[in-house]
């Protein structure tokens, strides 16, 4: 079977931004999750007014959030290799993801550093305590929220690798074509595509189950297992983008998945209870039994997301596309703001959600109006996300003929 040829999904652009818009609304709520000030190491900056709803709300995004980005990620990626050739997408992604990342980086460390710095001196009454917290004398450069940068580059290498190879073996791909074909065609499709990622995470050894897959963010070769899974997730994404025909079965069982999702992720919740904080699980029985609730509501709460954005988002939208455009600058610049905004409001008296809201507020509202005035229309726009095309007219369906893909 050969590949479909490539088009613009106004529906997945839809939820690739949300998917990073919602970075935001996930690192806003970690310096109001109770016992924070305690786990430095996991977030520098602790409210005083606090909540465990911060916590849930935290969870549930994390559960899907980056899962939903890899999917769209390697749909995307796949469209862009039959547009462009080999050559074509290595150039294309060198631009649009190596060299941002090295520039952001560079930019987004300065700027945390300064952050937390002046947050722990405020915690001290305005000067830096001698000697500085742990958390800081042990703290190493690490990829910050640009760890989906640094690991997409991973996942484009391998993603041509496992091609180049499966090649050999089945050179037009009809065979994996067929599996997912069969696969999607039965109410047990959760079930089988979340094994694989229950299967990793039984095998990532100390594993804190309160924040579900590791971030790989840390190390310069990425930990197995969410290198793993997220190449896994990536790979489905890649898979779909030959056979987009199979996203409507997603547009058509999305409040399926939503419901399996939401009860994977509840069984999961109640089983971390029995091992809060940052201590790793150990235990094989409770471990498996949490692998595979997690592995379940990752699983069907990605396929829930992309589902309802194509059910519900597939035309073509001003105000969407724009959002699409932005979302990739607002989410690489908003960490140190988010942070900063932290610091601010961290020793106010005032009620957590109404510093929640503000920080949400504010830091979307500058985000978005930096974009405007020093992004959209500059060089920097075009080095992002490429020359911006016209809009397409509204039409019905799931937008499978518009464009070409980022």
């Amino acid at each position: 079977m050969r590949p479909e040829p490539a088009g613009r999904l106004h529906a997945l652009d839809a939820v690739r931004a949300a998917a990073l818009l919602l970075g935001i609304v996930l690192h806003a709520t970690l310096s109001f999750i109770p016992g924070v000030e305690q786990m430095p190491q996991l977030w520098p900056i602790a409210d005083t007014q606090q909540s465990p709803l911060m916590a849930l709300l935290m969870y549930a995004i994390h559960v899907f959030r980056m899962p939903v980005f890899f999917l769209v990620a390697g749909f995307f990626a796949q469209q862009l290799l039959a547009r462009q050739g080999v050559a074509g997408f290595c150039r294309n992604r060198a631009k649009r993801i190596a060299a941002p990342l090295v520039v952001a980086w560079v930019l987004c460390f300065v700027a945390i550093v300064a952050v937390v710095i002046w947050a722990v001196a405020r915690r001290h009454g305005g000067t830096l305590p001698e000697p500085l917290p742990p958390f800081m004398q042990e703290a190493r450069p690490n990829f910050m929220h640009l760890w989906f940068l640094y690991l997409l580059l991973w996942l484009y290498g391998l993603a041509l690798l496992a091609r180049w190879l499966w090649r050999r073996v089945d050179a037009d791909g009809a065979a994996l074509d067929r599996l997912l074909q069969r696969v999607l065609a039965t109410p047990a499709d959760v079930l089988l595509l979340a094994a694989p990622i229950a299967l990793a995470l039984i095998l990532t050894p100390d594993w804190i189950v309160i924040l579900g897959v590791p971030t790989p963010g840390y190390t310069l070769i990425p930990p197995p297992g969410p290198l793993a899974i997220y190449a896994y997730v990536f790979g489905l994404g890649w898979w779909l983008g030959r056979q987009r025909t199979l996203l409507d079965v997603l547009a058509r069982r999305w409040s399926w998945h939503l419901a399996l999702g939401v009860a994977g992720a509840l069984v999961a919740l109640l089983s971390a209870k029995t091992h809060p904080g940052l201590a790793p699980i150990g235990e094989a029985g409770p471990k498996a039994l949490y692998a595979v609730a997690y592995a379940l509501g990752l699983t069907a709460g990605t396929l829930a997301f992309v589902g309802l954005g194509l059910r519900f988002f597939s035309a073509p939208s001003r105000t969407v596309r724009y959002l699409a455009d932005a979302s990739y600058w607002i989410y690489i610049a908003h960490l140190p703001l988010v942070m900063a905004l932290q610091a601010a409001v961290m020793l106010a008296p005032w009620h957590w959600a109404l510093k929640y809201a503000g920080i949400n507020l504010v830091a979307t509202a500058l985000l978005v109006a930096s974009y405007q005035l020093a992004v959209r229309h500059t060089w920097v726009g075009v080095w992002l996300n490429g020359k911006r095309a016209a809009p397409s007219k509204p039409h019905r369906g799931h937008g499978l003929d518009q464009g070409a893909a980022r």
